[in-house]
């Protein structure tokens, strides 16, 4: 007995096995990139096919709702309507019924046609504007048009669930077309993006190139005047270039001279001036003015000789500062103004120093300008920075596009995963897209 249980609990088993049913499992879809635009225009045209076959039977139910609508409206127009109504109503619903009719013709004269979509949109402004006459004249028919209005009221109940039943698949179609419209969006985004990303790649390479190219001009360039520095007459350009830099503290060292000179000066030559303005004297107010613009002007270049001016202005300012009249307040005021000769020698002697000083430079300059290696190190030299400010801008440029490289490669890496859902979401499962790998940036 135990047996025969046991081997009809195996030979059950096995023929619940044998006739199980079993539900298909769905293989993930696969597509290249190239071919997503003939899919999606495939699963397009498809979405179409559903909702032409899923609204066939609402299409037809609601052209034969319209026509028996029609018929019905064209009724009312002879019908006499119920005589025993009070006769305030009937007067009204008669009034009210050419308004109504004529609204309701004009309303059911748009047949819908054309695609789903279009015969759904006909057919909805068909229903809501019935809906609205029936609310406004319809109203006052009701009492005198009893049957005719019922008739009306239940064709128009009729489209509305006839195109009510439309509505979701319209939705649907709607959502799956938005789908594609998206999975399209994210192709042509990567198709871009992969497009920009070429060509950025290849302005990195010209511009890593360009750079290069500098780089090796800078490198020639600069071992050229270091060749330059080799050649016999080298020595000759160092000293003099030695040699004007001399001349140049020199000339820095007699311009200190001279403020040391012209600084006390000036605050006892303005004193003065004011000295002579005061007691009227004109003459000696108007030459200590003269001599205070050349001191405060471009010495030695200024105009007039400072030292035939000082000269001439000396005796009148050592007259003020023995009667009292301008009073020195420190020792360089009362060394350069305790003679009439201390303060134009020293401007003389500076002076002489200083010119001799600056045509010894200019001579010098000359014969520096000249010599061939100067030459060509003032050639090289403006080469060299105009290369330099090439691979400053060259350099920028490359780091600017490199880091569009960047941006292109997180942009291109969201849109894969955007597609990839959106694909997903399209299709109904989980679909692998062969989108192309972005080629390796410039080395």
């Amino acid at each position: 007995m135990g047996t025969a249980v046991i081997i009809g609990g195996i030979m059950f088993k096995q023929l619940r096995d044998i006739f199980r049913r079993t539900e298909p499992v769905e293989e993930n879809l696969e597509l290249s990139f190239d071919d997503l635009p003939e899919w999606l225009d495939a699963r397009e045209e498809e979405i179409g096919r559903e909702l032409s076959g899923a609204t066939a039977p609402s299409r037809e139910a609601i052209s034969g709702t319209l026509d028996h609508l029609r018929e019905a409206v064209a009724r009312m127009e002879t019908a006499e309507g119920d005589k025993e109504v009070h006769p305030r109503l009937r007067d009204i619903s008669r009034k009210a019924l050419p308004g109504f009719t004529k609204s309701m013709a004009q309303i059911l004269s748009r047949e819908p046609s054309g695609d789903p979509e279009t015969f759904y949109a006909t057919a909805s402004e068909t229903l809501k504007s019935a809906l609205k006459a029936l609310k406004g004249q319809g109203k006052y028919l009701s009492s005198s048009y009893p049957d005719e209005m019922k008739e009306v009221r239940t064709a128009v109940r009729d489209l509305g669930r006839e195109i009510n039943s439309m509505t979701e698949a319209v939705a649907r179609a709607r959502t799956d077309r938005q789908q594609v419209k998206d999975v399209r969006e994210s192709y042509e985004s990567l198709s871009r993006t992969r497009e920009e990303y070429i060509a950025v790649t290849g302005q990195v390479q010209d511009l890593g190139a360009a750079l290069a190219e500098a780089e090796n001009g800078i490198r020639e360039a600069e071992q050229d005047i270091a060749a330059l520095k080799l050649r016999p007459d080298y020595a000759r350009q160092q000293e003099i270039e030695e040699r004007i830099r001399e001349l140049d503290a020199a000339d820095e060292e007699a311009g200190r001279e001279l403020a040391a000179l012209r600084t006390p000066a000036v605050h006892v030559f303005r004193k003065a001036g004011k000295v002579a303005e005061k007691a009227g004297d004109g003459v000696a107010a108007a030459a200590i003015g003269r001599v205070l613009d050349a001191y405060t002007g471009s010495l030695p270049d200024g105009g007039e000789d400072p030292v035939g001016l000082t000269e001439a202005v000396m005796p009148a300012t050592l007259a003020m500062i023995r009667r009292g009249d301008l009073a020195l307040k420190n020792q360089d005021e009362v060394r350069l103004f305790s003679d009439p000769d201390t303060l134009p020698a020293g401007m003389k002697r500076v002076l002489h120093r200083q010119r001799e000083v600056r045509e010894q430079r200019a001579t010098l300059q000359e014969n520096h300008a000249v010599l061939p290696g100067v030459i060509g190190e003032q050639r090289l030299a403006v080469t060299l920075a105009e290369l330099r400010r090439e691979r400053e801008a060259k350099a920028a440029a490359k780091t600017r596009s490199e880091s569009q490289l960047e941006a292109l490669q997180a942009s291109y890496a969201r849109e894969c995963e955007n597609l990839r859902f959106r694909m997903a979401a399209l299709a109904g499962r989980d679909v692998e897209v062969g989108a192309p790998d972005l080629p390796p940036p410039a080395s």
